[in-house]
This record gives C-alpha cells, sequence and structure tokens, in this order.
C-alpha cells in the first residue's frame, strides 16, 4: 500500500468514527427527548429521498431576462445544443429511474415553456420539483412541486427581471396546492422583504427565501468594470450590485427572521438555516486549489449529476457551474448540502434540533404536502437509491 492509499484508508477511518460519534450523540439527545424520535426518522426519509438527486435543463429558452442570471450568465449553457426529440427525453427519463434517482430537480432556463417533456418524467420520476418564474401556468396534470422565483415587489420585478409579472405569477398559482414561492433576496431588494412577504401572504402561498448568489461571469464584470448590456448585465457595476455585503447578510438575516414570526403559517423559512447562511464567511469548504466548493451536495458526483439540453452529462463543477462557490448561498443547494453534514450539528442538543428544522424546510419546499414522508413513515420504508458511476 502506498502513501496516498494509506492517507485515503486513514481519511476513511477518521470519517466513520465521526459518523459513529454522532450517531452516539443523537442517540442522546433523543433519549433525553424522546418526541425527537418521529422528527429524526423524517429526516432520515427525507434524505433518502434527496440522496439521488439529479437535475435536468429542461430548456434553453427563457421569457424573463434576469440580471445576473445563474443561466445565461455564463458560458455553461453555450455548450450544448437542446435536444427536441420526445422520445429522447422520454428514454432518458426511463434510463434515469432503472439506475435509482429519487429525486428530480427540473430547471432552465425556464421549464415551464416546455411542459410536454416534464409529463414525460411523471411515471418514471415520482419526486421532484420545478423551479419557474410563474409566467406561464403548469397544467395541472403535471403532479410535482412547482418552486416559483420572486425576485420582488412589481416595480423590482420590472427592473430586475425585464417584465412586471410578479402579480401575474402570484395569480396563475393561487390556490395551487403544489406551489410554493422562493423569494430571492439581493441588495437591490432588502427593503422590500416585509412588503412582498406580505403580497406573497395575501394570495396564501407558502414561502422561502434564496440568497442571490452571483456568478463567476458576474463578478468578473465588476470587477472589470464591463459596460451594461441589453439582456442579463444591464444595470450593476462596482458601486451599484446586488451583491449581498456583511452588513447586507445581517440585515436579511433579521427581516427574515421578523418574517418567520410573523407568518408563521406561510413562511416555511427556519431560522436555522437563516442565520447560518446569512454567516459572511460562507458555508462551503472551498479548495484553494480549484476554487470549487469540497462539501457541496450540489457538486457533481456518482449520487448527482446534471443533464443539459443535449440530454449530455453535464461537465461543470456542479448543477449551476456558473455560480461563484465562496459566495453561493442558493436555497436548495444549501439545503440538502447541510442535510448531508449531520456531523456538524451534533455538538449539542439545540444543533441537532436546526438540523431537523433545515431537513423539514427542504422537504416542505420540494415535496408535495400529499406526500408520504409526511406522514413520518420508517426511513427503512423508502428504497435505497441505486448508486452509480458519474459516467453512467
Amino acid at each position: 500500500m502506498d502513501r496516498n492509499q494509506r492517507v485515503e484508508v486513514e481519511h476513511r477511518s477518521e470519517e466513520q468514527g465521526a459518523r459513529q460519534q454522532s450517531v452516539r450523540r443523537v442517540e442522546a439527545y433523543i433519549a433525553a427527548d424522546p418526541a425527537l424520535r418521529g422528527r429524526y426518522e423524517r429526516a432520515k426519509a427525507l434524505r433518502k429521498v434527496a440522496r439521488y438527486s439529479n437535475n435536468y435543463d429542461m430548456t434553453s429558452r427563457c421569457n424573463l431576462s434576469c440580471e445576473g442570471c445563474y443561466y445565461f450568465e455564463g458560458d455553461d449553457y453555450k455548450r450544448s445544443k437542446e435536444v427536441a426529440d420526445l422520445a429522447q427525453w422520454k428514454a432518458l427519463f426511463e434510463a434515469e429511474a432503472a439506475r435509482g434517482v429519487t429525486f428530480a430537480n427540473f430547471v432552465g432556463a425556464e421549464p415551464s415553456l416546455v411542459q410536454e417533456r416534464i409529463a414525460l418524467a411523471m411515471p418514471c420520476l415520482p419526486r421532484g420539483v420545478i423551479f419557474s418564474n410563474g409566467i406561464a401556468k403548469i397544467d395541472r396534470a403535471i403532479n410535482y412541486t412547482i418552486l416559483l422565483s420572486v425576485w420582488g415587489d412589481e416595480k423590482a420585478t420590472q427592473t430586475l427581471r425585464g417584465a412586471s409579472v410578479l402579480h401575474k405569477a402570484l395569480r396563475n398559482y393561487e390556490g395551487d396546492q403544489r406551489a410554493r414561492v422562493l423569494l430571492t433576496i439581493s441588495a437591490k431588494n432588502i427593503d422590500q422583504i416585509a412588503a412582498v412577504t406580505r403580497i406573497i401572504a395575501d394570495y396564501g402561498i407558502k414561502l422561502s427565501y434564496n440568497y442571490f448568489s452571483p456568478t463567476e461571469s458576474y463578478l468578473r464584470k465588476l470587477a472589470n468594470e464591463t459596460p451594461n448590456d441589453d439582456e442579463f448585465y444591464r444595470l450593476s457595476s462596482q458601486a451599484d450590485n446586488m451583491q449581498l455585503s456583511s452588513a447586507a447578510l445581517e440585515r436579511v438575516r433579521d427581516r427574515i427572521d421578523d418574517m418567520i414570526d410573523t407568518y408563521p403559517d406561510i413562511v416555511f423559512h427556519s431560522r436555522a438555516f437563516n442565520h447560518a447562511v446569512t454567516n459572511p464567511d460562507g458555508i462551503y469548504d472551498v479548495d484553494p486549489a480549484t476554487n470549487i466548493a469540497r462539501n457541496c451536495a450540489g457538486k457533481h458526483s456518482s449520487w448527482h449529476q446534471t443533464h443539459r439540453v443535449d440530454l449530455k452529462l453535464s461537465d461543470g463543477k456542479c448543477c449551476t457551474p456558473n455560480t461563484n462557490c465562496k459566495t453561493c448561498r442558493l436555497s436548495s443547494i444549501s439545503l440538502s448540502s447541510f442535510m448531508f453534514r449531520l456531523n456538524e450539528f451534533t455538538v449539542s442538543h439545540e444543533a441537532f434540533v436546526n438540523w431537523l428544522d433545515i431537513c423539514d424546510q427542504w422537504g416542505q419546499g420540494h415535496l408535495l404536502a400529499t406526500d408520504r414522508v409526511w406522514a413520518n413513515v420508517k426511513s427503512e420504508m423508502l428504497p435505497e437509491p441505486v448508486k452509480t458511476s458519474a459516467a453512467a
């Protein structure tokens, strides 16, 4: 056994020891507070659902032009030509089910523009979430959770996204039990958090919050003082942009905490997640040699892959490859990352409860309310995902 092999064996042994220690601590917390047992079983079930969670870029078309767009403000999308043949999409989803994919993320540019493709996934992948801007109403027969992206009030939406579509999107999904809102907070709309949350609450749609995370391209343009264009970099500059500074993150944290208290039946954002994500030091262990996060659940691996619009596997670093890892706070990815970092949350009873809250937030945002996980099923009742290689 050479030196590298010995180091790998030692690392695995240390990881196993840490996991065993975490399990012992969890059992001690549950023994002291038996009411946590059901929540822990549900958290384990949620992790099994999320364990093999793949992303699918459904189309490179969109009906908005969002400032600093995660999809278009970068070069990754340019590497593939969109497949229109529905038979090929059907074959992809059948193959994904055969490989044991447990959850599907239907993403952009704007997946609601190709609903016929999403419908093909339903018989194969029963659990999933559609990330949509809400302008096009998704057919009721498509029984996936729908996360509606909102970027501020009507004026801010016009400025930041290129069209006044806030109320149109909310009207489209008023009373729709599939829908939740993901309100993206940037330096441009912090003062609107309370007002926009109230607007969404008036429509009766449950909501959570997202944190603007700049792409590498957006950051380069700021640093280089690149002139504005008429697409996805229309209004930002070094002096005035969407980035969340340390001071801004503190303001965001406090205002979201207020919303959690004010709208307990509408806002399902957990205080634990809010405080973790607004840490100005970031939330990932970033490799200084590559600037890529080591402990991100969105990183491409044998457990998590992204198919581009040409149906081929992405060779990007993660499911949002344009985003800068050091400043990434994208909610969906951050939530799933924390779900698989239990060891960090077993240092105290309070930290463990925080982890349970974070797991529940992922579940409420990604699963339908009718999903059996919310009936507190035992985790062993859920099938183990089939691990495959990234080249599969």
